[in-house]
């Protein structure tokens, strides 16, 4: 009896196994953008954000690389929304503008540290900040570890 529990139990983890995945694993197919979100009537909407982003690892660094450390830079969205009702769910007039992307935020670093040559061990954050939901602010933040070439 004992042996038909372990052949079943090995069968059901063996028809398992397939839907089952590390997580992280094949991430990279799945992206969520980060887009200032909008609201009821738009008058105007011009923001990028991020939206997938490959980077080196410590192994993929050319070499000779020079070490640069830890460098951080920061790319915002902004929205303002007007309410034109007193109803809590009321329609509201909207705008955003931006580019809260990747490209942006590492353009920064570089402008920082002009001997920046790449990247690497990228650590990627949204950062919102509403104020009464008149005032939106989304900002992507990248920080990672630079290096130069010699």
């Amino acid at each position: 009896m004992s042996a038909r529990v372990c052949l079943l139990a090995a069968a059901l983890l063996g028809a398992l196994a397939p839907a089952v995945r590390a997580r992280g694993e094949n991430d990279e197919d799945v992206a969520s953008p980060g887009l200032i979100p909008a609201g009821s009537f738009m008058l105007f909407y011009k923001t990028q954000g991020p939206l997938s982003f490959v980077a080196m690892t410590p192994k993929d660094r050319p070499k000779g690389a020079r070490e640069l450390g830890t460098v951080k830079g920061v790319s915002c969205q902004h929205g303002l929304s007007i309410p034109i009702s007193a109803d809590v769910r009321g329609t509201s007039i909207t705008g955003a503008y931006g580019n809260g992307s990747f490209v942006k935020a590492i353009e920064r670093i570089k402008k920082e540290k002009p001997e920046v040559v790449g990247i690497y061990d990228v650590r990627t954050d949204l950062r919102i900040f509403s104020l009464l939901g008149i005032y939106r602010r989304l900002c992507t933040e990248v920080t990672a570890r630079a290096f130069a070439l010699s």
